[in-house]
């Protein structure tokens, strides 16, 4: 009998057990994550812990960020990046391919770097087409690459040439500073043209950005700059360490000039020690495979100095 009861008593117990487990007794208490949970997360979890930093600035203007519906709206766009870690990630590597480079030209213009992130807003700073033709890391239109000197034809697309092309946007952004004079409006006219951006400072009584009521799209513009600006400056911030062997590096190349017509790209990438894939690669301007050249026009060809180029850009995934 008492061993019939001990048994009995010892399944309630297990039973209680599997009921309320002991690990649960005690009261958990929400704590904040860490940052290696963060990392280890992808990120997911920054999305819904990390907002916008103390301090901003754009072109040397301070952001006010103390201002609620100005920090919910950088919030909402760094949200955008933090949601897709491993777009934002590919995002980190590009940039430090191309980050020096752009700056170095924007800067050597008269334009603040921080017109660098425009280009990521536009393409993800990548030779992307939109779907109404607007090609290249900084998106302009047919009509306004020739308007800036770059060449738009069957043969050769200078929206396509990273260089030429930032020149280019350079060249816009001076004369939009010089027609507006506020760097957020600049910005605001890559996006909406500076007539329609002095056309919104009339209607709106105000040349401040921040203020004003604008279409949606050139409304959230800035902000989707700023919230690029926030992630990549504050990468690690946000969930993101990579390692040096992780970005992707510029490509070392040597440069030919070219003053006459090529009937054939491949002979001639062959002729100078390369590939007609290698030549494609570093000269995505190149739309054909053959090259007219106009008389007393001419062209700089790059080559790369290493042996696999591509391996530049796929160091992590061999």
């Amino acid at each position: 009998m008492k061993r019939t009861l001990l048994i009995i008593l010892t399944l309630g117990f297990i039973s209680v057990g599997l009921l309320f487990p002991v690990w649960k007794v005690e009261a958990e208490t929400p704590g904040p994550k860490s940052d290696a949970t963060l990392k280890a997360l992808s990120g997911k979890v920054s999305a819904f812990n990390y907002g916008a930093p103390l301090s901003l600035e754009f072109a040397g203007e301070t952001v006010d960020i103390q201002n609620p519906r100005i920090e919910k709206k950088i919030n909402r766009e760094i949200r955008k990046s933090l949601n897709y870690p491993a777009a934002t990630k590919l995002l980190l590597k590009r940039a430090y391919r191309y980050q020096d480079r752009f700056m170095d030209i924007l800067e050597a213009k008269g334009i603040p770097s921080d017109f660098f992130y425009l280009s990521i807003a536009e393409s993800k700073l990548s030779n992307a087409t939109s779907a109404v033709g607007a090609k290249g890391f900084w998106q302009f239109m047919p009509a306004t690459a020739r308007q800036y000197g770059l060449e738009v034809s069957d043969q050769v697309d200078e929206r396509l040439h990273p260089d030429k092309a930032t020149y280019a946007a350079a060249r816009f952004l001076k004369a939009a500073h010089k027609q507006l004079g506020e760097w957020t409006l600049v910005a605001a006219a890559y996006n909406m043209g500076p007539t329609g951006v002095e056309r919104a400072v009339k209607n709106n009584g105000t040349r401040d950005y921040f203020q004003m009521d604008l279409n949606p799209e050139t409304g959230a513009y800035l902000y989707r700059i700023l919230g690029y600006k926030s992630v990549l400056e504050g990468a690690e911030r946000y969930g993101f360490d990579l390692d040096e062997i992780e970005y992707y590096h510029p490509i070392p190349y040597r440069t030919t000039l070219v003053k006459e017509n090529i009937d054939d790209l491949a002979t001639f990438a062959q002729s100078h020690g390369s590939t007609y894939r290698d030549l494609k690669i570093m000269n995505p301007w190149l739309l054909t495979d053959r090259l007219t050249v106009s008389e007393g026009e001419s062209y700089e060809i790059r080559f790369p100095i290493v042996s696999n180029p591509t391996a530049y850009e796929l160091r992590t995934d061999r």
